[in-house]
């Protein structure tokens, strides 16, 4: 039979741990193994998955030594994956076990990679909706890689592709866009997202926006060009309006008045700002990659050779 690898990184989750395993158990057939990822958890978590790993030793635990962020607690659960189909998912029970029968078939059936994307999600409230919303939105106006509206961290793939993935030695990760960049044989599944049973999102404003400014740099130039492109057109605006101040001047036309001067200069000096931190962004991506430090490290191995 083929090994079945499911890759679920979690932090603070223990309420959820004991009945995500039981819907795991029974929607996983018989060969597979289940890899959680403990990112620096700071309540019972990890306890809580040792009691489990005790009990059946199908399930594997990988516990990094702090938070690490959910992209790199990926990557370590796909560098540590044994199957020849490999499922990654959230530990919050909002991507359905019960799907992952079905998304193995896809992959039976010829697809290398198997996305799901959410209908909707069960009691989510108007904010998060919109946050939602204007990240894919910010993202696909900016990045020169489309990323699909509402596809979720919970997807299928073959050896293939994780060969593929674990090429990709970038430490600003962004995984979403790393699958959509690489191609291969893609289907997708539509799914409704239950309520969170218990505790809260780990994805707040301030991690979605960190999110997508991570997109952006890792994969488009456009902000820079859009900065140029908006630099030129104010250079040339400024030119003219230089030549038409000369002329009047030497025709005696010029009155004196501080608010032009004000609004041009707040106006170029918002844009130089903007840009500048624009620049700032792309060279702090290139500082972190030139450090070359680990994505992640592994304090403890439990069930893993």
């Amino acid at each position: 039979m083929t090994l079945l690898s499911i890759i679920i990184p979690v932090y603070n989750e223990e309420e959820n741990i004991h009945l995500l395993c039981n819907e795991l158990v029974l929607h996983c057939g018989r060969d597979y193994e289940v890899i959680f990822v403990n990112d620096g958890s700071t309540d019972n978590t990890l306890a809580e998955i040792e009691k489990i790993i005790n009990n059946n030793k199908c399930f594997k635990c990988l516990s990094l030594s702090r938070n690490f962020g959910h992209q790199n607690a990926l990557m370590a659960g796909m560098a540590h994956a044994a199957g020849q189909k490999i499922i990654i998912m959230d530990g919050d029970l909002q991507h359905p076990p019960l799907l992952i029968p079905l998304m193995a078939r896809q992959l039976d059936n010829g697809f290398d990679l198997v996305v799901t994307k959410r209908n909707k999600t069960e009691n989510i409230g108007p904010v998060k909706k919109i946050m939602a919303s204007l990240f894919y939105s910010f993202i696909n106006i900016i990045s020169d890689t489309k990323i699909e509206a509402n596809v979720a961290d919970f997807k299928a793939f073959n050896s293939k592709v994780l060969a593929s993935i674990l090429q990709f030695k970038e430490r600003d990760l962004f995984l979403r866009g790393i699958f959509s960049w690489i191609g291969y044989k893609t289907t997708t599944i539509n799914f409704d997202a239950p309520a969170r049973k218990f505790g809260e999102t780990k994805y707040s404003f301030g991690k979605m926006l960190k999110l997508a400014l991570k997109g952006t740099t890792s994969f488009s130039f456009k902000p820079l060009r859009v900065a140029l492109l908006v630099g030129s057109f104010i250079s040339l605006f400024a030119f003219a309006f230089g030549v038409f101040a000369l002329i009047s001047y030497f025709k005696g036309n010029t009155v004196p008045g501080w608010a032009s001067i004000i609004i041009a200069i707040m106006f170029l000096g918002g844009t130089q700002l903007l840009a500048i931190g624009l620049l700032g962004e792309y060279i702090a991506s290139l500082f972190t990659e030139a450090k070359h430090r680990p994505l992640y490290l592994v304090e403890k191995k439990l069930n893993i050779a």
